[in-house]
């Protein structure tokens, strides 16, 4: 039988995910994911897969020293989704602070989407700052600028 979904075990499995990538342990960062679960990026390509999530997040942590903390949690259990406020620290005493929006997959309460959104300064080089390879506009987000 399968545990309801409740506000603490989706807040539980953010957690251990995040353990599971400061331990830098792909194994155990691809068993908070769903199979097919995707992490998309404001600056590079989505990943697609629990093993490449695993695997990428288990190098960065090895190769770059990186090292997160958790601010807050909230959760929307209606939603099968939670918001994570982080802080990320490396090795180079380069400090980075965010928030990741997780989609969850109710019956197993295991991650099939996130989202990360980055505290830092605009890129004025850039003129679409936003996740690659997300589809927005299918998403029903806006793509253009209002009219006025």
């Amino acid at each position: 039988m399968t545990q309801p979904l409740t506000a603490q075990r989706i807040e539980q499995a953010v957690r251990s995910y995040i353990q599971a990538c400061n331990d830098a342990d792909a194994d155990r960062i691809a068993a908070c994911l769903l199979p097919a679960a995707v992490h998309y990026g404001p600056a590079m390509p989505k990943w697609s897969g629990a093993a490449a999530i695993g695997a990428n997040f288990a190098n960065r942590v090895r190769e770059l020293g990186h090292c997160w903390t958790v601010g807050q949690v909230l959760v929307d259990v209606a939603q099968c989704a939670a918001a994570l406020e982080w802080t990320r620290f490396d090795r180079n005493a380069r400090v980075l602070r965010g928030v990741d929006w997780f989609a969850f997959e109710p019956e197993t309460a295991r991650i099939r989407e996130i989202r990360p959104y980055f505290a830092v300064p605009p890129r004025p080089d850039v003129p679409h700052q936003q996740m690659q390879d997300f589809d927005y506009a299918g998403r029903g987000y806006p793509v253009n600028a209002p009219l006025r």
